[in-house]
Parts: C-alpha cells; sequence; structure tokens
C-alpha cells in the first residue's frame, strides 16, 4: 500500500508540475569566418597593338584598360613578367617571319598600386606600351612582331 501511495504522490507532483525535473547541460558554439583578400580580371586576356611608321620620328605608344577587382581593403600592386623574348635588359618582340629580328618595348602599368572595394567596384589598369623609334625606324623589315606578357595582380 505504501508503494501505491508512494506512486501516485510521485504521479500528482508530475502532473502539478507538468514535467519531471532534470539536469541540463549548455555548450557554447563559437562560430568564425575569414574573408581571403583575392583579386582577379575581369577578362582573361588582352591586347597591345601598335602601328609602326618608319616615316614618322615619334616612339610607338600603344594602350589597353583591363579591368580587375580586389576584395574590399585589400592592397595589390600590378606586374608584369619579361615575357617570352626578353634579352639584354629589354622585353622584344619576335619576328613572325625571321626568328632573329626583334623589337624591344617596355610596358607601363597604372596605378602601381591599388586597394580593392569589392567584386562589384572594378579597377581601370591603364597598359602602356612603348617602343622607342630609334629601335625600329631603320633597322627591322616590314613584319608582323609579336611577344607574350603575363600581368599578375597577387594581393
Amino acid at each position: 500500500m505504501k508503494k501505491i501511495l508512494l506512486a501516485a504522490a510521485v504521479a500528482l507532483i508530475v502532473i502539478i508540475t507538468g514535467s519531471v525535473a532534470m539536469a541540463a547541460g549548455t555548450n557554447t558554439l563559437t562560430v568564425n569566418a575569414t574573408v581571403v583578400g583575392t583579386c582577379n580580371f575581369n577578362t582573361a586576356t588582352s591586347t597591345i597593338s601598335f602601328t609602326l611608321d618608319p616615316n614618322s620620328s615619334a616612339d610607338g605608344t600603344a594602350t589597353t584598360v583591363p579591368t580587375f577587382w580586389c576584395t574590399r581593403g585589400t592592397t595589390v600592386t600590378p606586374t608584369t613578367d619579361n615575357g617570352k623574348n626578353f634579352s639584354g635588359g629589354s622585353k622584344r618582340m619576335k619576328s613572325t617571319a625571321n626568328p632573329t629580328e626583334f623589337i624591344p618595348y617596355s610596358v607601363t602599368l597604372t596605378p602601381s598600386s591599388t586597394s580593392g572595394s569589392g567584386k562589384s567596384t572594378p579597377i581601370n589598369l591603364t597598359v602602356t606600351g612603348t617602343v622607342l623609334n630609334a629601335d625600329y625606324v631603320s633597322a627591322l623589315a616590314a613584319n608582323d612582331y609579336t611577344d607574350t606578357v603575363v600581368i599578375t595582380i597577387k594581393p
């Protein structure tokens, strides 16, 4: 009888309080993220095309303006490699008909350093190539000359 009364008392307490009291454990979850500083060109290729006229006394210049973006706050300094025909401290375009003829040239990147504002804010990179008049005016055959240079925008 005592067991029945004890069970009835426990049942009455459970009904009155609505549940059985239990011990609870907790865990604090920390959530982290790292936004990587990155830069990417909006297009993969660009072209500079010179028209070099030996009748002119001016240096040859040509410009292209590729765009890129960088993660907000990421500082970048665009650079170029030396191209495929580098020699004697100069980038050079090689003749497509005569592989022993070259035209030296230089490339300037503007801005030389900048900071990104995010993917929706493209940055213009003005790429200016220059061929000195003295390097093409009388020494080379009429022909096409070419080189390939890689521009890097690494944060």
